[in-house]
C-alpha cells in the first residue's frame, strides 16, 4: 500500500496528453466524484480518447441533466502520477479550471487547508496574488 500524501485544498497539477503537458492550479474538492478539466486544457494537452459520456444534474437544463464527455487523462501531483477518465466541461469564468474529486483523492491524498489557506475562508488564501484575485472578484 502506497503512502498518502498531505496536499493543499489548492495545488499546481500537470494535466499530460498527446500534445504535452499542461500546468495550471487545480481545487480539491471532496465533495465532487470525479475529476473536471476545462475543455480547452483538455484540448491544449491532447487529453483523449473519450471514452464515454455521464449524465449530470443541471438546474439550467430543460431536461433536468446534461451530458459530458469522459476522457482519459494523465495527472501528475506532487510527484504522482494518476491515470483517470476525467469530465470534460467549459469552465471560464470559474475560479479553477480544474477541479479535482474525490476519484484521484481517495486512497492519494489527505488534504490540509492549512497548507494554502490562513483560515476557512475561501479568499483568505497563503498565497497573495490568488488572495487578491478573489477580493477583486468579490467586488
Amino acid at each position: 500500500m502506497s503512502k498518502k500524501k498531505i496536499i493543499g485544498l489548492v495545488e499546481i497539477v500537470k494535466i499530460r496528453g498527446r500534445k504535452g503537458t499542461v500546468k495550471k492550479r487545480a481545487l480539491f474538492d471532496t465533495g465532487a466524484t470525479r475529476t473536471c478539466l476545462d475543455v480547452k486544457i483538455a484540448a491544449k494537452a491532447g487529453v483523449g480518447p473519450i471514452v464515454s459520456s455521464v449524465k449530470v444534474k443541471s438546474a439550467s437544463s430543460h431536461r433536468g441533466y446534461t451530458r459530458r464527455a469522459i476522457a482519459e487523462a494523465t495527472i501528475i501531483v506532487k510527484g504522482k502520477v494518476i491515470k483517470t477518465g476525467v469530465n470534460i466541461e467549459d469552465r471560464e469564468g470559474l475560479p479553477y479550471p480544474i477541479i479535482i474529486g474525490r476519484d484521484i483523492i481517495h486512497n492519494n491524498f489527505i488534504i490540509d487547508v492549512s497548507r494554502t489557506h490562513n483560515t476557512n475562508k475561501v479568499g483568505d488564501s497563503k498565497d497573495e496574488s490568488e488572495r487578491k484575485r478573489f477580493l477583486e472578484e468579490a467586488k
